[in-house]
């Protein structure tokens, strides 16, 4: 009886206090960024998101990056207007997410401590469209908390993204995205 007394303290004990620095970090916008890189026929197009937030929970290996549309942009206002009124349509999908739904190698991160190479699975919708995602991620402990990089290539076409290109230049549809988050 004693034992089983023990045992059941031991286990209660060990649910109660699991991993020893899982937990949950939250983005801040501060020392982090979200870019976004197109190429034209003409030039390169570099952009950013002004506006962002997320989380990553190192115990249950989710997390998730929220963007507010109508904060992108590429500081040229009339490519801006049709980024946001034709391509994105930012009135009617205000938000851009990527949905972690687990973390390859994220048993790493449950330490709280170190750097390292993981792989975010989850979904990137953009519009209407959601399609699965695998983004290759460094991440580093430090006295700030967590930090996350990494870039993820696609081509905007996959998310029914309308076709920007005017007379003199095309958009071609590939496309990244470059994140450098701190979380604490």
């Amino acid at each position: 009886m004693t034992r089983s007394i023990a045992v059941f303290f031991a286990s209660a004990w060990f649910a109660a206090v699991g991993p020893a620095h899982a937990k949950t970090y939250a983005f801040s916008q501060s020392g982090s960024s979200v870019k976004f890189f197109n190429k034209a026929s003409l030039h390169g197009i570099e952009g950013k998101a002004k506006t962002f937030s997320g989380s990553l929970d190192t115990d249950s290996l989710t997390g998730s990056l929220v963007v507010q549309a109508t904060s992108m942009t590429t500081s040229l206002g009339p490519r801006d207007n049709k980024m946001h009124k034709f391509c994105l349509e930012s009135a009617k999908f205000p938000t851009i997410t990527f949905d972690v739904k687990s973390i390859e190698g994220g048993e790493a991160l449950q330490s709280g401590e170190g750097d390292g190479k993981v792989t975010l699975v989850g979904s990137l919708k953009i519009r209407d469209v959601s399609k699965p995602v695998r983004v290759a991620t460094n991440y580093s402990f430090g006295a700030d908390g967590l930090s996350l990089s990494g870039r993820y290539d696609f081509k905007w076409t996959e998310y029914n993204v309308p076709d920007p290109s005017i007379l003199i230049s095309t958009l071609y549809p590939d496309m990244n995205v470059q994140f450098s988050l701190k979380a604490q």
